[in-house]
């Protein structure tokens, strides 16, 4: 009786171990199953290639990218991005359950000449294809030439307008179908000559640049043609130039690099810290400069009569030592009816070491 007790015992002791042991076993392995288990999206585009060919056109270009979520999680998409300006692109949706479908949309302004490949990336969660890359394709010979391509236009000083002429000619043969014409800017005004009929396909654009009331400045503008059968411009023409006034100032802009010579600003040298720009009458004229400012911080300014009342130096120096990098501009009032204040772009670059010492 005591040894069968003891067999019994022993059996029933085995038992509990083994039975431990394997609950154990399959605990592990469940908190060890691998991740792929857990499920992954997976985006699947019907094709990554749009061909439009070669194409004359006057309004945008637009089409559509197809994908699915053929994966088992959900699937989130970021907002596409284009590879240059003229594509806008946006998916729909961006949050996709497994076996659900998407869009990837995207418009093309056809404002210039555009031909060879634009780019979309599409970046997902998908682990295996994180970015996928949509080629556009596409060869567009504008309906729309001017002649010249861009107008380049300098208003010299003394005049307060200039015009000047363009040609548009419309390449299929048919009439121009143009309703209006528009500037950026409100100072460039723009019109057909008085011979244009509206059954022409070709004109004559009388374009006039006016001086502005700002400041001098370069011209950096455009002139649409439009219908009313399109929400966007048929054509654009670039106008480029400057608007030159009485007193010029040499040079017209300035780039200022700050050497590294420390935090104290006496190790510096007197020409690290101080620049000039010459101030000149174009006309002749006799010109009075009474408020001289600054956007800048720590700069100061001074002027030195070279040639009285028609040539002058604009001192500029820092006080103290500038601690980033900063873009502003230099100002000067002036007894010109036509030119009551110049201004100057100033950039200054603080290398890194210098504004990391300075105080």
């Amino acid at each position: 009786m005591k040894a069968t007790f003891s067999k019994t015992a022993a059996f029933s002791i085995g038992l509990v171990c083994a039975l431990g042991i394997a609950s154990e076993l399959v605990a592990s392995a469940q908190t060890t199953a691998p991740e792929s288990a857990k499920g992954v999206p997976k985006i699947q585009f019907e094709t990554n290639l749009f061909d439009f060919g070669k194409i004359t056109a006057t309004e945008t270009l637009s089409g559509t990218f197809k994908f699915k979520n053929i994966g088992d999680a959900v699937l989130k998409v970021d907002p596409p991005q284009a590879s240059c300006e003229c594509t806008e692109p946006k998916v729909v949706p961006n949050t996709l359950a497994p076996g659900e479908s998407g869009e990837v949309q995207f418009t093309i302004k056809l404002d210039r000449p555009l031909n060879g490949q634009r780019m979309i990336v599409v970046h997902s969660n998908d682990p295996k294809t994180p970015d996928v890359h949509l080629t556009l394709q596409l060869d567009y010979i504008p309906l729309y030439e001017f002649s010249p391509k861009t107008l380049a236009v300098f208003l010299p000083a003394g005049k307060d307008e200039l015009p000047s002429h363009v040609a548009v000619i419309r390449k299929d043969g048919r009439p121009l179908g143009v309703d209006r014409i528009t500037a950026s800017v409100d100072w460039i005004t723009a019109a057909f000559d008085a011979s244009f009929r509206t059954e022409d396909s070709s004109a004559q654009i009388k374009i006039t640049v006016h001086r502005p009331s700002s400041p001098p400045a370069p011209i950096n503008a455009t002139i649409q043609l439009w219908s009313a059968q399109s929400p966007h411009p048929l054509q654009s023409l670039p106008v480029t130039g400057e608007i030159l006034g009485e007193l010029a100032a040499n040079p017209r802009s300035l780039y200022w690099v700050i050497p590294d010579f420390g935090n104290n600003i006496s190790a510096y040298p007197a020409e690290a810290l101080t620049r000039k720009i010459e101030l000149k009458s174009v006309l002749g004229h006799e010109v009075e400069l009474k408020k001289l400012t600054s956007t800048i911080k720590g700069l100061s300014m001074n002027t030195v009569p070279k040639v009285s009342g028609k040539s002058f130096d604009l001192i500029l120096k820092f006080d103290e030592l500038p601690k980033e990098f900063s873009s502003g501009k230099v100002s000067i009032e002036t007894s010109l009816a036509s030119l009551p204040k110049i201004e100057v772009p100033v950039t200054v670059a603080v290398p890194e070491g210098v504004a990391h010492k300075s105080p």
